[in-house]
């Protein structure tokens, strides 16, 4: 990550992913009836460090791709493995009890939607911050 990030860009980076992350996964969905984060201990600490360090450390390495110099396909590629990885680890945390849901059904596609809401704007965030960190003279790399 060092050659295409430097080191203040991947702390503003993880944290702006971090956040976004907790809110639209974790935050938003928790009011609803729709998923809620099980309220004893361990599935609590559980949901927090997958939504607040394992999907942003992993939307990092999304990002990473997306400033290589690798081919379309495999860029979108690795954005939809992201948002559906996201959604399958979901699944898998409302089948071993983690999450819980009230409602009757799942609805994965809200998942995918608000997966697809955190990537944009964590790319949108990307592409506009080294420009503002280069006009400050705070990175002088690329």
């Amino acid at each position: 990550m060092r050659k295409r990030f430097d080191f203040l860009e991947k702390f503003i980076l993880l944290m702006f992913s971090s956040v976004l992350c907790q809110q639209f996964f974790y935050m938003l969905s928790s009011p609803y009836e729709r998923l809620r984060v099980v309220e004893e201990h361990l599935p609590f600490w559980m949901a927090r460090l997958q939504y607040g360090i394992n999907f942003p450390v992993l939307l990092m390495w999304v990002l990473y791709f997306l400033r290589g110099r690798y081919k379309l396909a495999a860029k979108i590629g690795i954005c939809f493995s992201w948002v559906i990885g996201g959604v399958v680890l979901e699944k898998i945390m409302l089948i071993l009890g983690v999450l819980t849901s009230k409602s009757k059904y799942w609805y994965p596609q809200i998942d995918i939607v608000l997966a697809m809401i955190v990537l944009i704007s964590a790319v949108y965030f990307m592409e506009i911050l080294t420009p503002i960190l280069k006009i400050e003279k705070m990175i002088d790399h690329e």
